[in-house]
């Protein structure tokens, strides 16, 4: 009977001591499903949350806050003060004539230019044929006229070598041409770079805009031109002043020729050079 109880009572410790085994990992088990019932719980609450604040939201720049090109009207006197900024006392703006100005973008920058008519102050020829004053002399119209006279090449060659400067004498009628600068155009204080050009003020004298004036050529003849043109009856020629990049120009609807391809020249010269070598 006492073995019978020591035995009873063994089986119930051993019973205990199963339980006890088993229940731990039950009980981590369900520990570990809690935590992720709970993290799964919290996570759409965590997706929800506002994201943090930022700095302050920066407002469209609107078109009219941008600067814009002065387009108004000329004024006499903004002619006159913009003449007297570049030129000082050398020159006198001809009011006499209709029109005596006219503008547009003639270089191609974006930025309004003015050309006005002038003539040289009797006391300031020097400075107006100075090489080093703050314009550019030259003389459009009989580059033109010369270009479609035939030159040797070696005559061409020493002109182009010489680069001999155009003078202005007293009494010669000036158009000067002075480029814009940015927003305000010829205004601006900033603008004096100039061109003058002599021999080249003609009767009519008018702005056209540069995309008109080449979808009018129909057959690609025109020269390349970078802006607005000014068109004129000079001669009794009826023609245009346009900007080719480095200066201006006169072209002629009824004389005008394309210039020869540089490629052409060097091309004949090489030919040249080989045949005296195989010689």
């Amino acid at each position: 009977m006492e073995a019978r109880k020591v035995i009873l009572l063994a089986g119930l410790s051993m019973l205990k001591i199963l339980r006890k085994s088993f229940e731990l990992p039950c009980l981590l088990l369900a520990t570990g499903a809690c935590i992720l019932s709970l993290s799964c719980a919290q996570s759409p609450q965590a997706k929800r949350e506002p994201p943090p604040p930022s700095g302050p939201e920066l407002a469209p720049v609107s078109a009219t806050a941008r600067s814009r090109p002065d387009l108004s009207p000329p004024k006499d006197g903004e002619i006159n003060n913009a003449v007297l900024r570049v030129f000082k006392n050398a020159v006198i703006v001809e009011t006499n004539r209709n029109p005596y100005f006219t503008v547009g973008d003639f270089n191609g920058d974006f930025s309004q230019d003015l050309a006005v008519v002038v003539k040289p102050s009797a006391d300031k020829l020097p400075e107006i044929n100075d090489e080093l004053a703050n314009w550019i002399l030259v003389d459009p119209v009989r580059m033109a006229r010369s270009s479609r006279m035939v030159t040797p090449y070696s005559q061409m060659h020493a002109d182009i070598v010489k680069r001999q400067r155009v003078h202005v004498d007293e009494g010669d009628v000036l158009l000067a041409v002075i480029h814009g600068f940015e927003s305000k155009g010829w205004r601006d204080p900033w603008a004096t770079q100039t061109y003058v050009l002599k021999g080249a003020v003609g009767d009519e004298m008018k702005f056209q805009m540069h995309k008109q004036v080449v979808e009018a050529d129909k057959k690609g003849k025109l020269p390349r031109i970078w802006g607005d043109v000014i068109a004129q009856t000079i001669g009794g020629q009826s023609g245009f002043l346009y900007y080719n990049g480095a200066k201006y120009a006169w072209y002629d609807p009824l004389t005008y020729k394309p210039a020869l391809p540089a490629r052409m020249a060097h091309k004949r010269a090489s030919e040249t050079t080989s045949r005296e070598v195989i010689r």
